[in-house]
């Protein structure tokens, strides 16, 4: 059930949001929509990218930094991040510019922490690039691309404010990368300790990182666990390892997403197979309890959104070619509203 054309005052209280997903057929590939008060999607505006345009972040002044998930870009190796300009006042997005980042397969995308420069983690080719931009926010040139070998494959980078240091989930190689970036040239640059091991054959995917900076969570897709690493030990270890899955569950699943909540208390990620978001508390001192589970609405649930409120969850349902709005309380999946768009793969609120 795809629901639009809502009534203007269905609009009060509603949120943007972006999503974009594996392009298709010349279907639009990245689209605008509103989520409103009520549950339901309006969609405001869409465009073709292009070049599977399967993650994205936003920068200033309406700037949007997808990364395209290829192989070669431009005609020469590597991937490709396209660069578009929302309108919000016409709410209308357009293409400003695109370029080759130097690395095959992109999956995630990340503005330093100075707002100078774009980090990406390229699946394909085992690699993180750096890409430089302009005063006006644009790609300029790649700075860096550093290789971690053919069992490596990078799926995202966060910053951790406190000890100055970007994480790298390393999925081949069953670790974090740890680094520095040379805000100067444009370099990374490893820590003290160049990385820290996951547990063999867990597969760390995506992070999120507590308002203390000193817990790290780490959700991992092959063996569907999530991990706790206390950040600020010299000797990072995971310190609570736990199932994403419920008890007895056996059917093939593989993790994908992980959120915080706002507040902190709580903690989300995505089961794909068992098609569900699990929900996490988060103790005082940064352990999670039993998990709770709630449909994802759809089928292969890969990235998701949450609102701030924490009550609403926007999903990316790969294989469904679904966004599903999932309210707090669950319900059936007959029951979750949902917008039709291919293979999604990211989904996030317009800030």
């Amino acid at each position: 059930m795809v629901l639009t054309s809502f009534l203007s005052s269905c609009n009060m209280g509603g949120k943007t949001f972006l999503a974009s997903g594996y392009s298709g057929d010349g279907a639009a590939d990245v689209i605008l929509c509103r989520l409103n008060g009520n549950g339901s999607i309006e969609k405001l505006s869409d465009i073709t990218v292009g070049d599977n345009p399967s993650y994205f972040t936003f920068g200033k002044g309406g700037l949007i930094y997808l990364v395209n998930e290829v192989d070669t870009f431009d005609m020469k190796a590597g991937g490709g991040i396209t660069t578009l300009r929302y309108d919000k006042k016409s709410k209308s997005l357009e293409k400003i510019s695109s370029m080759n980042q130097g690395g095959g397969g992109p999956c995630h995308i990340e503005v330093s922490v100075d707002g100078k420069y774009l980090i990406t983690a390229n699946y394909g080719s085992g690699s993180v690039s750096v890409v430089k931009l302009n005063g006006e926010g644009i790609p300029e040139k790649v700075t860096d691309v550093i290789f971690y070998g053919d069992r490596s494959h990078p799926h995202m980078t966060i910053h951790n404010p406190r000890l100055h240091t970007y994480y790298v989930s390393d999925l081949g190689l069953d670790r974090v990368h740890q680094l520095k970036l040379d805000t100067t040239l444009g370099l990374l640059m490893n820590a003290d300790i160049a990385y820290f091991n996951c547990e063999p054959g867990s597969g760390p995917r995506h992070m999120a990182i507590d308002r203390s900076s000193s817990n790290l969570y780490v959700i991992n897709e092959l063996n569907s666990t999530a991990s706790v690493y206390n950040i600020l030990s010299d000797t990072v270890t995971a310190t609570q390892t736990v199932s994403t899955l419920p008890e007895g569950y056996t059917e093939k699943s593989y993790c994908a997403d992980i959120h915080l909540s706002r507040s902190g208390k709580m903690i989300f990620g995505s089961n794909r197979g068992h098609n569900s978001i699990v929900t996490f508390r988060v103790g005082v001192d940064g352990t999670l309890s039993e998990p709770f589970h709630r449909s994802c609405g759809g089928n292969w649930p890969r990235n998701f959104a949450v609102s701030p409120s924490g009550k609403i969850f926007l999903v990316a349902n790969q294989r469904s070619n679904t966004i599903s709005v999932v309210q707090d309380g669950g319900g059936s999946s007959d029951d979750i509203p949902n917008l039709s768009f291919n293979a999604p793969s990211c989904v996030r609120f317009v800030k």
